[in-house]
């Protein structure tokens, strides 16, 4: 069994079943929780998203069919695999309900060795669909989140930000001659300073904050519960240690010329999945190099104070 894929829900109007099943799982390793109908266990998912799902088909308030469905429906953080419970035998049967989301189909009565078994190759699924999952989530060369997780993490927060009235910023980070360094020290020299930077720009961060690489040598970072001036202040301070990490001393390791950093803040940004970043970086750009530039709108700018470089 798989140690991370151990939460189980079982769902089924007869009290008898559910105590044997909780005693076949429960003897293995595996959490269980249980729920006496349909409603119940999708309520019971939704509140802690369990790895396997067992439901009877038939079912008061929510059958096992229609569960299947709806859970397949629901945006759960991970893969939910579903086995159902029959006393059917029929093939169309079996179409109606995988055809519905279910996985696995077990007739009953159903023996532990065959219900344990399938959960262990349903294991295998979760498992394989967790590392789809995470390389569709993941910037393969920082490790850090990609642009898109970014998005939903941004829409989220500021939804929220606007209901309690709460300050947001957003610092879009990036990194000064970059193409240069490509150019002269190869890109491999490059992807060594992408994921130095990433690293060092994670460390910076609170574990409220998110992160992320929106393309190329821009970072982005999410500020929660941070006006615009505190924002700003960030910036400044992540633009100085930056800074530091592509020092000259730090630089020669790479083979490479400094690279620094220009972060730009602003507070409660509306960038739609479509848009550009181009604007906001046009804003920056007039600025001296490494430097920190906040603003309102991409119409006015005002740049951070910081020490000669």
């Amino acid at each position: 069994m798989l140690s991370h894929a151990r939460k189980v829900l079982i769902a089924d109007d007869d009290p008898a079943i559910l105590r044997l099943l909780t005693h076949w799982l429960e003897g293995v390793g595996y959490e269980v929780r249980q729920a006496n109908d349909g409603a119940e266990a999708l309520a019971a998912a939704r509140e802690d998203c369990p790895h396997f799902l067992i439901t009877d088909w038939e079912m008061p308030n929510l059958d096992g069919i229609e569960l299947c469905r709806r859970m397949r429906e629901e945006g759960f953080p991970h893969y939910v695999y579903s086995v159902l419970l029959t006393g059917r035998s029929d093939e169309g049967d079996n179409i109606v309900g995988l055809e519905a989301g279910a996985d696995d189909l077990l007739t009953k009565p159903v023996s532990a060795p065959e219900l344990l078994a399938r959960l262990r190759a349903g294991a295998r699924v979760v498992e394989l669909e967790n590392q789809l999952v995470s390389l569709a989530r993941t910037d393969p060369l920082t490790g850090i989140p990609n642009r898109w997780v970014f998005f939903e993490h941004f829409e989220r927060e500021l939804q929220r930000a606007s209901r309690h009235e709460l300050p947001l910023t957003c610092v879009l980070v990036d990194i000064d001659f970059f193409k240069t360094i490509n150019d002269t020290h190869g890109h491999v020299v490059g992807d060594v300073i992408l994921k130095a930077f990433a690293r060092a720009l994670a460390q910076q961060c609170r574990p409220s904050d998110y992160i992320c690489r929106y393309g190329g040598e821009e970072f982005c970072v999410l500020l929660t519960d941070t006006s615009e001036e505190n924002g700003a202040l960030w910036a400044e301070r992540i633009r100085a240690a930056l800074h530091e990490i592509a020092s000259p001393s730090a630089a020669s390791r790479y083979r490479s010329p400094p690279a620094l950093a220009s972060p730009s803040a602003a507070q409660q940004p509306t960038v739609p999945r479509t848009s550009s970043t181009r604007p906001t970086m046009r804003c920056a750009w007039p600025s001296t190099r490494a430097a920190t530039v906040w603003f309102a709108s991409t119409k006015s700018a005002r740049s951070v104070p910081n020490r000669a470089i």
